[in-house]
């Protein structure tokens, strides 16, 4: 990719804003007061351009290495945003490369097309995934997902994407055994992509402007496609109003993915724990992603996809003596300042993971195996969210897929 005097002319990632300024300026400042400055030892130290020239005799690593001082990764390894690269990932859009689709908070970066197909090379996305990410971009710029809520909280939540519709077959995004990783580029990379786009447009940086606890490897990248050919019940998307056969991306947010052997019984036995007690407060939309033999199992038994969010959420209720004793309680959040429902709750005894049975999502996906293994993903709620956005093909898609497998 270098030319024929060993340059890379790489797509400058960073996010800037509407009035022409960096965000990169905000965030060297901040990481200077928080002390944070040998995290990325070269924050704004770029040209203000769009396209930057890398030489050397290993210009690719060169560019890596700059990337990493310069705080535009997410810890690991990213793919160089050659100008050709770049333009590569936009022909696999139906927008030109200036416009914009929104502002990336807090610190309001402007997504452009050409920022968001540079951040998507650099994660390593095939050029075919990109009307994936942008289908992802444009429902998290949606003011109900809180994007500054999301990049700014003590909480360690993410965005998780869920792909449906035939584009997921079509891009092998995984939705089997290991759907949530590793080992498929379509579901590490998408997920991936948003991330970054997070961290270089919007300035998620840990420490300086993002302060989860801890963080969670869904911070990565969280990715998975449902389990369309093995679930009984009309897919996720459908519920927003979506045609079955439509190409749709759905974002919730997780605080983590907690794994439970066994069937709805040991899921609501989770949910009605202090793992529930942040999308409590919230209130919450948890996603519940069932296996398919679990959901077969309960469709023979004539329940329907409501029928089992009843089901769980009669049963997943946190004993109104243990959410006393609790510390969300007791330290954090006291008497008269949790939501009315929750108050209300407690008072009969116990006190559900969601507000509403309808606030619990729930996923196919996942093997066919006998001892099922589910997963239940806790939400931050603040406030409530699911948001689903269709995927937008350009026009000429199969000529196009066509030509980038040749």
């Amino acid at each position: 990719m270098q030319d024929s005097q060993g340059m890379l002319w790489i797509v400058i990632p960073a996010g800037q804003q509407a009035n022409g300024g960096w965000i990169d300026d905000t965030l060297r400042e901040r990481a200077r007061e928080q002390g944070l400055t040998a995290q990325a030892p070269l924050t704004g130290e770029f040209p203000r351009q769009r396209v930057e020239p890398v030489a050397g005799p290993d210009a690719e690593a060169r560019a890596r290495d700059l990337f990493t001082r310069r705080g535009w990764t997410d810890g690991l390894p990213v793919v160089a945003p050659t100008a050709a690269r770049v333009k590569n990932m936009i022909r696999f859009s139906d927008r030109k490369a200036t416009d914009v689709l929104g502002e990336v908070d807090p610190l309001r970066g402007l997504a452009t097309i050409e920022k968001l197909a540079a951040n998507a090379v650099m994660a390593g996305c095939r050029p075919e995934y990109f009307p994936v990410v942008l289908a992802a971009v444009e429902a998290v710029l949606d003011p109900a997902f809180n994007m500054n809520g999301v990049q700014t909280t003590d909480e360690n939540v993410a965005p998780m994407i869920i792909v449906n519709g035939p584009i997921a077959r079509e891009l092998n995004i995984n939705s089997s055994f290991g759907a949530l990783g590793p080992g498929w580029q379509a579901n590490a990379t998408i997920g991936r992509a948003l991330r970054l786009i997070m961290l270089n447009l919007g300035g998620g940086r840990p420490g300086t402007v993002s302060f989860a606890g801890i963080g969670q490897p869904g911070r990565y990248t969280l990715c998975i496609a449902e389990n369309e050919e093995m679930s009984p019940w009309p897919p996720l998307h459908t519920e927003a109003g979506l045609a079955a056969e439509t190409n749709a991306v759905t974002i919730t947010r997780v605080e983590s993915t907690i794994n439970v052997t066994g069937g709805v019984e040991e899921i609501a036995s989770v949910m009605g724990t202090a793992a529930s007690a942040f999308q409590i407060m919230w209130s919450g939309r948890p996603t519940i992603i069932i296996a398919p033999a679990t959901a077969s199992r309960l469709a023979q038994q004539g329940m329907s996809k409501d029928d089992v969010r009843r089901w769980l959420f009669d049963n997943g209720q946190w004993p109104a003596v243990q959410w006393h004793k609790s510390w969300f309680k007791s330290q954090l959040v006291k008497e008269g300042n949790w939501p009315e429902w929750v108050e209300r709750a407690a008072l009969g005894g116990a006190i559900p993971a969601t507000e509403k049975p309808e606030d619990i999502i729930i996923v196919v996906a996942g093997g066919d195996v006998p001892i099922a293994q589910q997963v239940y993903a806790p939400s931050w709620g603040f406030p409530p969210a699911r948001i689903t956005r269709e995927i937008s093909l350009p026009d000429g898609w199969p000529e196009l897929i066509a030509n980038e497998a040749n």
